[in-house]
């Protein structure tokens, strides 16, 4: 009897073994013919294919199908099914559906907003050596507004992800290096990095060590090897590196000087709303270089880029208000504008806040703040003289 129940037992596992065998097969095959009709675009074809796979619990079919309706690809585009089969796929410890799943719940895409459950996930596959959801992890342990910032962590996950070759985290990796985010300062590491980056065509990457080179940061100065890492990112129209192209050709920096091809890569950079394009090119408009002067147009562009923040626009605004340049006098919109770049510690500005305190000028006359904030402005390195020199002693004596 219990030889008769060794073979039905053998006989059952058998069965159970040759039907897994064949849904095996058969959840191949379906794979095969979708990503042949999605290779092609057929998503009409490869939709029903990856709904049968997933239906039988492939969860790379899961995964799949979850894309499909991330991006509403032969679908109607629906968050919440894609999170639902790459929650699907995730429970099978699909690594790429555990990753898509933690970025919807970091933005609650198709799933309430739960940080903790996207680190877990993200942690998980980057302890298994998943270079993506290693630099992603870094890259959100600095700016996710989600993730507590912890740049430590961010700078040992991102070198697990450079070690793997990983061209972000290369760039993060640098700029952690750069900035002693979570690491010692050192510039010559960081160039290092963004260097493996650039020649991997990282335009952000580009940008930067063209920064390093014009600054003579981490490397020998070298205004050409500056001009040339600027040029290969703006070749992919990063705003910023037209903005320093188009500086570097009014200059002369690196290059023969060329207004003409300045307000080519400024036009450029000001069309893509770069801020400091909008500035440079509004400086050009009043100082009447490679255009005729104009005070107008050079107050449109300082206001465009005041608008988004940018210390040097807001100032020179201010000083038109002041000043009565351009615009009627305002002393309280001068005042106004100074303290916004004041307080992005912009040092001129810092002295400008002070002077209308010391004058009473769009504000209530406060020696005390004056003092305070002419000392600002020296600590941030300005360098008064003449009537500013004047204005300050008589506020701060042998200060």
């Amino acid at each position: 009897m219990k030889k008769i129940c060794l073979l039905l037992g053998l006989c059952l596992l058998l069965t159970v073994c040759s039907v897994f065998a064949e849904e095996t097969v058969e959840v191949s095959a379906l794979l095969e013919q979708a990503q042949s009709a999605l290779e092609t675009g057929d998503y009409e074809t490869a939709v029903p294919l990856l709904q049968k796979a997933a239906d039988l619990g492939d969860a790379t079919g899961q995964l799949w199908l979850g894309n499909l309706y991330g991006t509403g690809q032969g679908v109607e585009q629906n968050d919440t099914e894609a999170a639902k089969y790459y929650q699907l796929a995730a429970d099978q410890g699909n690594i790429p559906a555990k990753y898509n799943l933690a970025l919807c719940c970091l933005q609650g895409s198709g799933v309430e907003q739960d940080a903790g459950k996207a680190e877990e996930l993200l942690v998980s596959c980057a302890d298994q050596g998943d270079a993506e959801s290693q630099s992603a992890l870094g890259y959100f342990y600095i700016y996710s507004d989600v993730l507590k910032q912890d740049y430590e962590k961010a700078v040992k996950y991102l070198q697990m992800a450079a070690d793997q070759g990983n061209v972000p985290a290369y760039f993060f990796l640098g700029l952690c290096l750069e900035n002693g985010w979570g690491a010692q300062q050192d510039h010559k590491k960081a160039a290092d990095y963004y260097l493996l980056a650039a020649d991997q065509g990282m335009d952000a990457a580009q940008y930067k060590l063209g920064t390093l080179y014009q600054l003579g940061q981490g490397v020998e100065q070298d205004y050409e090897k500056a001009f040339h890492y600027y040029s290969l990112a703006a070749e992919q129209n990063n705003p910023e590196a037209l903005t320093a192209v188009g500086f570097f050709y009014g200059q002369g920096f690196g290059t023969e000087q060329n207004l003409d091809e300045m307000l080519k890569y400024y036009n450029k950079a000001v069309e893509m709303g770069e801020p400091m394009a909008q500035f440079n090119l509004g400086c050009c408009y009043r100082d009447g270089i490679g255009v005729e002067r104009n005070h107008e147009e050079a107050l449109r562009y300082f206001r465009l880029a005041a608008d988004q923040g940018n210390a040097n626009a807001q100032f020179n605004l201010g000083f038109a208000c002041y000043a009565g340049e351009g615009v009627d006098q305002d002393y309280n919109e001068a005042f106004r504008l100074y303290q916004l770049a004041a307080d992005q510690g912009f040092p001129v500005a810092m002295f400008a806040v002070g002077d209308c305190y010391y004058l009473g000028n769009g504000v209530e006359k406060d020696l005390g703040a004056a003092a305070e904030w002419y000392q600002k402005s020296l600590d941030a390195g300005y360098e008064p003289d003449g009537e500013d020199q004047k204005h300050m002693a008589e506020v701060m004596g042998n200060k």
